[in-house]
């Protein structure tokens, strides 16, 4: 019975999420502490290897699809470890109640900006002229900030990289939502194996709870993509919306749903 609520599980986040270029770390985890009784050790562990299948599962997707743009989903990877040793330090000097808190408000103000965003194009990353590895200067050094913020936040609460990167992605880069969101999910497939490989040797990932639940999100990361591809672009900015103000909510209230 336990195996059939993970697969469902998987398979309902993963659906939406993936629709928006993201996994749905920060949701999962939380569910497994207080709905499944894991710890936030195994929690962390199982979320990655959910997210792990998820994110190469829409990978495949949405690389069929040829909506990724392969450049910015690196560059969005390059300064993730650096990020995460700083947002790993950050909780050492400030309240993770508090980080959280912060985090959720800049969730909140970023879901309105890209709900209200008005319509564009879809064209490849800002600006015409390219300069640096085939990217415009100011989008290059734009995804390297960003890289350096997700892993920041990854380091932090152990998800909610791919936040970041999509609120780049759609409001610094100017991305259309429809590249954004393949690009997303190519991106953090890179990392979300790198970081599930040392929690497997540490014993953190509990089998009879993470198959399940990446079975479901194997399959849901295949139907997130196609509900997207038919989706509008201001349709998928709206739901993305969405799914930060459900995250940003998630995040403020942390200090109230772990009392």
């Amino acid at each position: 019975m336990i195996e059939l609520a993970l697969f469902i599980l998987g398979l309902l986040v993963t659906t939406v999420f993936t629709m928006v270029g993201l996994a749905g770390g920060l949701l999962i985890v939380p569910i497994l502490i207080l709905g499944f009784g894991l710890s936030a050790q195994q929690a962390v562990g199982v979320s990655l290897m959910m997210m792990t299948f998820a994110t190469l599962s829409a990978t495949i997707a949405y690389a069929r699809q040829r909506r990724i743009n392969y450049r910015v989903g690196v560059l969005l990877d390059v300064l993730d470890v650096p990020g995460a040793l700083a947002g790993a330090w950050l909780t050492t000097l400030i309240a993770s109640n508090l980080l959280a808190g912060l985090f959720g408000a800049f969730l909140l103000i970023v879901s309105i900006f890209v709900i209200l965003r008005k319509n564009e194009e879809k064209t490849d990353v800002m600006g015409i002229k390219r300069r640096i590895l085939g990217l415009p200067m100011q989008a290059f050094y734009f995804c390297l900030l960003a890289s350096f913020a997700s892993g920041a936040v990854a380091g932090m609460f152990g998800a909610g990289g791919g936040t970041v990167d999509m609120a780049a992605m759609v409001l610094m880069l100017r991305m259309s939502p429809y590249i954004a969101v393949g690009t997303s999910e190519f991106g953090m497939a890179l990392t979300n194996t790198a970081a599930l490989i040392p929690h497997a040797f540490l014993g953190n990932v509990a089998l009879g709870y993470a198959v399940p639940l990446a079975a479901g999100a194997v399959v849901g990361a295949q139907i997130g993509p196609n509900l997207s591809r038919r989706a509008k672009v201001t349709t998928l900015r709206k739901i993305l919306g969405l799914v930060f103000i459900i995250i940003g909510l998630r995040m403020i209230l942390v200090p109230y749903i772990s009392a």
